[in-house]
């Protein structure tokens, strides 16, 4: 028995472009930025610190739990926040589309950066990722994210 027989049909293979996860590319990144700035940040404003805690905070639900048993004391070991290189090319790819300004040490979001975040926001889109954000922005205070890093 061949393949020819089970399928009925003849079939081929065809070499694809290597396979790239979403959480990796440009657009979903930028979007998740976005996001991020928006939901957690002061005034659409954060270090790059606490964008690389966020975007890390996204990528498990244990991630939330960690930083929560954390913040309250009942966990004294501090989580082991990972930084994604995807993550500063999507700072470098929507401050050139002037999304976001580098400025002080922070980024922040430009008038057009806050008008396509209040457009993402009331889509149906990200919605694991916005849900974990708004749970953790009361424990993302930049005071918090910087004791994280001391500690680490």
């Amino acid at each position: 028995m061949n393949i020819n027989d089970i399928l009925h049909t003849p079939f081929s293979f065809v070499k694809r472009s290597e396979f790239i996860p979403g959480d990796t590319r440009p657009l979903w990144k930028s979007c998740l930025l976005i996001l991020i700035l928006g939901i957690t940040g002061r005034n659409y404003k954060c270090s790059l610190k606490k964008i690389h805690t966020a975007n890390w905070l996204t990528k498990k639900q244990d991630h939330l739990k960690e930083v929560t048993a954390w913040c309250n004391g009942t966990n004294k070991i501090s989580p082991n926040v990972r930084l994604e290189p995807s993550i500063d090319r999507a700072i470098d790819l929507l401050t050139a589309l002037n999304y976001v300004n580098k400025a002080d040490g922070k980024i922040e979001l430009t008038p057009s950066g806050i008008d396509f975040f209040s457009k993402i926001e009331h889509f149906d889109v990200l919605a694991h990722e916005k849900d974990i954000l708004r749970k953790a922005s009361k424990l993302l205070s930049e005071a918090s994210i910087e004791r994280l890093f001391k500690a680490g």
